[in-house]
């Protein structure tokens, strides 16, 4: 079963997520921000971070930085409405700190279903290829 940590201030976004990830094979655990986040990464094994971008302590660029430098192979799909700006420039800014895709806010079943899979099925491919070494 799959381990997916849902980062984000407004817990409204976990139950969505919940609900639109509902019938899969997948363990949801949330967090309020991305101190919580990484202490949350820190013990347990998680395969897929969906990360907001915009939140208090700790924001998702910040927290993109310390999920790489100290679990690289973990997967990111960051998430953002934007807040006051468009989240376009947002989003490009968290895929060069290293998200493996993003999404705007709100989440769309068949999008954010599909880019869960896709993320899932590549962190499966790259186990397995580290298993092999």
């Amino acid at each position: 079963m799959a381990i997916i940590l849902i980062v984000d201030d407004d817990p409204t976004v976990g139950l969505i997520a919940g609900e639109l990830l509902r019938g899969e094979d997948y363990a949801i655990v949330e967090a309020a921000d991305g101190d919580e986040a990484l202490k949350i990464v820190a013990s347990m094994a998680v395969d897929l971070v969906v990360l907001d971008m915009l939140m208090p302590n700790k924001d998702g660029l910040e927290t993109i930085v310390e999920l790489r430098r100290f679990n690289p192979g973990i997967r990111i799909l960051a998430i953002s409405s934007g807040g006051r700006m468009e989240p376009g420039p947002l989003l490009r800014t968290a895929m060069l700190f290293g998200a493996d895709e993003c999404l705007q806010k709100p989440l769309r079943l068949p999008s954010f279903s599909q880019a869960v899979a896709r993320l899932l099925t590549q962190t499966s491919q790259a186990t397995s290829a580290m298993e092999m070494r």
